[in-house]
C-alpha cells in the first residue's frame, strides 16, 4: 500500500492477515507495569520472555487479578501473532492461547428413559464420534499487546505470512529491540 493510494471504500472488507504461531508452547512471564499513559482504573501487564519485555496491555484490575490468581502463565503458553499491513507498516496483536479448564462431563448425562426413544442409540454414536473428534483441548486468547513493525524495517515486504513469522520469531527468540523499544521511542519522540 502506498501514501498515495486511495482511502479503501466503505464495503471494502477488512484488510488481510496472516496468522503465525509457536510450534510449541514458551514460557512467558507477566508482572505489572508503571506506564503514565496508563486509562484511570485499568492496570498495565508486561509480557517477558527470558527476562526482556516483549508486549505490554491494558486491562481491567480484575482480568489481571484472575491471571495472578489462577496462575494462568505458571506453564509455556502458545503464543500468536496476528499481522496486518497497515500504516506506518505492519500491525500486530500478540495473544497467548491458554487452555480452558474441561467442562463438566456430568452435564451431559443422559436421563434414563431416554435409551427407550426411537433414534436415541443413533444420537449418542454421533455424540461419542463428535468428542473422539475434539481431542484438542479448548483455548481461550489473552492479549498481550499491540506490536508494530515500521515498513523500512520489513523482512519480507513481497510477503505478508512470512513477515509475520519472522515478527513472531524475533520475539520469541529475545531479537524484540526493533519490534517493541524502537516502536515505543518512535512514538514518544524519544
Amino acid at each position: 500500500m502506498t501514501d498515495d493510494a486511495p482511502p479503501p471504500a466503505q464495503g471494502d472488507g477488512p484488510s488481510p492477515a496472516a496468522i503465525a504461531a509457536t510450534e510449541n508452547p514458551v514460557q512467558l512471564t507477566v508482572g505489572l507495569l508503571e506506564d503514565e499513559r496508563v486509562p484511570e482504573g485499568m492496570v498495565c501487564m508486561g509480557s517477558y520472555r527470558n527476562g526482556r519485555l516483549v508486549a505490554r496491555a491494558v486491562l481491567p484490575p480484575e482480568a489481571w487479578h484472575q491471571i495472578h490468581e489462577y496462575g494462568i502463565f505458571d506453564e509455556p503458553v502458545q503464543v500468536v501473532l496476528v499481522a496486518r499491513a497497515a500504516p506506518p507498516g505492519l500491525q500486530c496483536q500478540l495473544y497467548a492461547m491458554v487452555p480452558l479448564p474441561d467442562e463438566d462431563e456430568d452435564e451431559d448425562e443422559d436421563e434414563p428413559w431416554t435409551a427407550s426413544v426411537p433414534g436415541s442409540s443413533y444420537e449418542s454414536v454421533v455424540e461419542e464420534e463428535d468428542d473422539a473428534e475434539d481431542d484438542d483441548p479448548a483455548v481461550a486468547p489473552i492479549p498481550l499487546g499491540n506490536i508494530v513493525r515500521y515498513e523500512r524495517d520489513r523482512v519480507h515486504p513481497e510477503s505478508l505470512p512470512l513477515e509475520a513469522v519472522d515478527v513472531l520469531r524475533r520475539i520469541i527468540d529475545g531479537e524484540t529491540s526493533e519490534v517493541v523499544d524502537r516502536a515505543l521511542a518512535d512514538l514518544l519522540g524519544l
